[in-house]
């Protein structure tokens, strides 16, 4: 088994021990990890255009209120372009609003970054922004959109994760 599917499997049983009784309360200590595809358009390296991946959303934080979520969120979008893997994407610091429907709508700002996995990367700012729905005790679809000004250069995501949120 490869260590990033252990890691995941990992941090995604943690996250549901975690949560228990803790999600009908909505406050305190918040941890969330989802999955799915992205899509990725870039003007970073000019060899691999755009190109569809397998996004993460990770989260860490604090309920603020009964309505509002601030953490420290990490979204990427991995791929592989001829056998080299390539991630792009924000880490940084995010908010969530969440309203009584189960909708919610996100922001993030923070550190914009494109890896290519033989060591070469590049870095720069970043905006996030989305929605989502929570369908299900602890349960959360999410639609985000992410911009990246990366030297003279930029990188989008677009990526729709499904995941699980402790709160």
């Amino acid at each position: 088994m490869s260590r990033p599917v252990l890691l995941f499997g990992l941090v995604l049983g943690l996250s549901v021990l975690v949560a228990g009784d803790a999600a009908a309360q909505r406050e305190g200590f918040i941890a969330g990890i989802g999955t799915g595809p992205g899509f990725t358009a870039q003007d970073v390296d000019r060899d691999v255009g755009s190109r569809l991946g397998l996004a993460t959303d990770l989260k860490v934080g604090a309920m603020l209120s009964e309505s509002v979520q601030l953490y420290a969120t990490g979204k990427w979008n991995a791929f592989s372009d001829w056998g080299t893997l390539i991630a792009s994407g924000l880490g940084g610091l995010g908010v969530t609003y969440e309203m009584a429907s189960g909708f919610n709508l996100n922001g993030a700002a923070g550190v914009a970054m494109w890896i290519d996995f033989d060591w070469a990367a590049e870095v720069g700012f970043g905006l996030g922004a989305g929605f989502g729905y929570e369908f299900a005790d602890m349960w959360v679809l999410n639609l985000d959109g992410m911009w990246g000004m990366i030297g003279d250069g930029y990188i989008v995501n677009i990526v729709a994760t499904i995941g699980v949120l402790s709160h």
